[in-house]
Order: structure tokens, then C-alpha cells, then sequence
């Protein structure tokens, strides 16, 4: 996908009052990136400068759990090595929400480049 089209496929994600507002970063909605982690890749719900919400296709991994893989950047087709944790886990939407653990300058740099396009 030329990098031109991105933009068209990014949308900020509405998000709750800012009353039970508990996240520091603003999530997005982007279908540049994926990743990939316990043998799987998985397409982001959303994402923020500290970590991502993707679909739960591992229902009897446990919160806490800690895991590495890779970002993938579709556009750039640069992928990013990152480790995260496990935080949250919405039986409801069937989503789980994994925090970045100390993610790389150059993970860094390309999320707030990301987010600041939008």
C-alpha cells in the first residue's frame, strides 16, 4: 500500500469520559500495523503509544502473562521487536490489552510518528 493511502485507513478511537479516563496515551485505529506473538499475528482493534488491543485468540493465557514479538509496519514494511504484558482482558468484546515493556527508541519513534499524522 503506498504510503500515501495511510492516512485514509486511520481513525482516532472514541474513548470514555474523561472522568474514567486511566490510559496516558490517546488510542488510534490504524490497519498499518500488526503483530505477532504466541505463534500467531494478530490485526490491531487499536493502538497508543503505550501498547495495543487486539482480538483474544489466546482465551486461557492469563493476565500478567508477560510476551515478545514483532510490530509489523505494513507501509514501511519495517517490522519492530517489542515485549509487552498482558493488563486487561474484556470477556464481553472478546479483546485483550497488552503495555509495552520499555519499547525500543525506534518502536517509539515510528508509533508517535504515526500518531501524530492523525
Amino acid at each position: 500500500m503506498p504510503e500515501g493511502n495511510a492516512s485514509a485507513l486511520k481513525q482516532e478511537v472514541p474513548g470514555p469520559s474523561p472522568e474514567g479516563e486511566r490510559r496516558r496515551y490517546r488510542r488510534h485505529v490504524s490497519e498499518q500495523f500488526t503483530v505477532t506473538f504466541l505463534g500467531a499475528t494478530h490485526q490491531l482493534v487499536n493502538w497508543s503509544l503505550g501498547g495495543f488491543l487486539v482480538p483474544d485468540r489466546h482465551p486461557h493465557t492469563p493476565l500478567g502473562t508477560f510476551v515478545s514479538g514483532y510490530l509489523n509496519d505494513r507501509v514501511s514494511k519495517v517490522r519492530f521487536r517489542f515485549s509487552a504484558e498482558m493488563v486487561r482482558r474484556d470477556a464481553r468484546t472478546q479483546e485483550i490489552a497488552f503495555a509495552f515493556i520499555k519499547p525500543s527508541r525506534a518502536l517509539q519513534e515510528a508509533l508517535q510518528r504515526m500518531a501524530s499524522q492523525v
